[in-house]
């Protein structure tokens, strides 16, 4: 049972760290916003539909970064 609390203790600090974080990021950016990156569409579903695992990560990225930056 203490390992249970201890994991549970662990996990609660590691998703208040996490909320932290966002809520620290999200400040950042309404403080400097930046204006969404255009995706040449056609590039990234090339990359996504690639059989190449490196080349589908990098689409995934590029997405997730401009998802991000979008807000």
């Amino acid at each position: 049972m203490e390992s249970i609390s201890r994991i549970s203790s662990v996990l609660e600090t590691a998703r208040d760290l996490t909320l932290d974080a966002a809520q620290s990021a999200g400040a950042v950016r309404s403080l400097n916003p930046r204006p969404p990156r255009e995706l040449p569409f056609l590039q990234v579903k090339k990359l996504l539909d690639s059989r190449n695992d490196r080349e589908i990560l990098d689409g995934l990225r590029k997405v997730i970064s401009v998802r991000f930056i979008a807000g």
